[in-house]
């Protein structure tokens, strides 16, 4: 992705676009856009593929903004990162596809996981340290994603879609399983 990214800078450059000293901005750009590109093309072929469109929306709705804010496992190898990230979704998806279990019970493990990821600090990424202010802006985001969850769960719960409260749980699972990774990572970095 890198290289591709250097050489649209290059050709951005050659027409005399920007400017050298920008050049570094324009590659990390792009390379972030084709990297994110290529994990919600795959993503939508996986939902689509499976039959489960919109449950791959709800992952996304559910996912994206708490790992935004909560942080948690972060892979240092971009394929490694899109590899695991693949397979998590696609196992998302095949296990709320073919398990069944009751409204009530994922309700109330969501209520649970909820409980634990607002009780649990943002998983700082080694190379973003943030300040406590920093801190108290991202709990108070995730509160509000987390109240939004609880919301769109109970909707869920009230008209009986077991399918969708199973994505939202096992979503939630996997975000407080990479935020204790996450965090158990930093700690043996520490050490």
């Amino acid at each position: 992705m890198k290289i591709l990214a250097e050489k649209l800078t290059d050709y951005i450059m050659h027409k005399g676009e920007i400017k050298e000293d920008e050049r570094e901005i324009f590659i990390y750009g792009f390379q972030t856009a084709f990297e994110i590109s290529l994990c919600v093309i795959i993503s939508c072929i996986l939902s689509y593929a499976l039959g489960m469109v919109k449950e791959g929306i709800l992952f996304s709705i559910i996912f994206i903004p708490l790992r935004s804010y909560a942080g948690g496992l972060h892979l240092s190898n971009y394929w490694n990162c899109l590899l695991l990230s693949c397979l998590t979704f696609a196992g998302i998806l095949i296990l709320s596809k073919f398990s069944n279990v009751k409204a009530v019970l994922s309700f109330l493990g969501i209520i649970f996981l909820l409980e634990i990821i607002l009780h649990m600090d943002p998983v700082e990424n080694a190379n973003r340290v943030i300040d406590e202010k920093e801190n108290i802006h991202f709990k108070m985001k995730l509160k509000k994603f987390l109240f939004i969850d609880l919301s769109i769960s109970i909707i869920f719960f009230v008209l009986k879609k077991d399918t969708y409260l199973l994505v939202v749980l096992t979503t939630l699972f996997m975000i407080v399983i990479t935020m204790l990774i996450g965090k158990y990572r930093n700690l043996v970095k520490n050490k």
